[in-house]
């Protein structure tokens, strides 16, 4: 009996180290996803200091945008860095006023039509679904899911009446379960086969480009993680700004994807009336603070915000035409 006992003990002992380290492991998890880098005040300074003192061109009137960042899964620690960024970005040039925030109820169309544009600051997944979208009951799904439908009507109706959606890095792999996004933004996710802290070297496509000005027209290398995408990304279809240039980047790593040397990390492109633009960088915190970054970032705000207009025809498009920012006379 003696022997019994001291087996039950053992096993209950077992039972209750194993309970213990499933709990430890969940909320392991729990603060891994939800942690995030904090700006400190010398990154703020110095975001700060590298942001544009002046727009490009002159707000033809009070600009209002949202910079939401809401994301499932995998949630970029630089998340914090972005929302500042495009606050101070906004406020120090006086191009626009940024409201951060991750509330979904925005995109309803009462509240969506107070904004320019929308800013995805390393956005993924399904964001206008709740997280625990897969825990729900049938009857709580049914209804996430109407409320959604409900938020991407609203939101392909405030881009296609001729309001603007800048997107950040991640965001290119929100709504992966919605067809109309790869449509809307141009190009799906595939992989990032530059990972973390890779150096690689990028070129503007159009040194004329008033998007791309920043960049003076020269090569520049960057450290970051690099992407790749995939379908359907077409230069039929968008206005490629900046690309790898593979005879100065590494292309021997693996999990290169893409046969035809074709790797765009910012474009432009229209959907219905309304602007839309791609910068692929903005992992590592120190996107934040470079200099010519955020000039090219805060004229491509300008130009989904309707107050930069530039050449938006296709790359391949026999009726591609020089770029120019055109006067406030040339304006109809």
């Amino acid at each position: 009996m003696k022997m019994e006992g001291k087996k039950m003990r053992t096993l209950i002992l077992s039972i209750t180290i194993l309970v213990l380290i499933i709990i430890a492991c969940s909320s392991i998890k729990q603060i891994s996803d939800s942690h995030f880098w904090i700006p400190t005040e010398e990154h703020i300074n110095k975001i700060l200091n590298a942001a544009p003192d002046k727009p490009s061109v002159e707000p033809k009137e009070e600009r209002t945008v949202l910079v939401f960042s809401r994301s499932w899964g995998y949630k970029h620690q630089v998340i914090p860095y972005g929302k500042k960024a495009f606050e101070l970005m906004g406020s120090k040039s006086g191009a626009y006023k940024a409201v951060i925030s991750d509330d979904v109820s925005l995109f309803e169309p009462q509240n969506l039509k107070k904004f320019d544009a929308v800013v995805f600051n390393n956005t993924n997944n399904e964001i206008f679904l709740p997280e625990n979208f897969d825990s729900l009951s049938v009857e709580e799904k049914e209804k996430a899911v109407k409320y959604e439908t409900l938020l991407k009507e609203s939101f392909v109706e405030f881009l296609k009446g001729g309001k603007g959606l800048a997107v950040m890095h991640a965001g290119v792999a929100s709504f992966r379960k919605w067809e109309e996004f790869g449509e809307i933004i141009g190009a799906r996710f595939d992989n990032h086969p530059w990972n973390s802290g890779s150096t690689v070297t990028l070129k503007p496509e159009e040194p004329d480009h008033p998007i791309v000005k920043a960049f003076e027209g020269k090569p520049f290398k960057v450290i970051d993680e690099i992407y790749q995408v995939k379908a359907p990304y077409s230069r039929d279809n968008l206005r490629v700004l900046l690309t790898i240039d593979t005879t100065q980047t590494d292309m021997t790593v693996k999990n290169i994807h893409r046969t035809d040397g074709d790797f765009a990390m910012s474009w432009i492109k229209k959907y219905g009336n309304g602007r839309v633009f791609y910068n692929a960088l903005g992992h590592e915190r120190h996107i934040f603070w470079d200099r010519a970054i955020l000039q090219h970032l805060l004229d491509g705000m300008q130009f989904v915000t309707g107050d930069l207009e530039c050449e938006t025809v296709p790359s391949n498009s026999n009726l591609k035409q020089p770029n120019l920012i055109r006067s406030k006379s040339d304006r109809k």
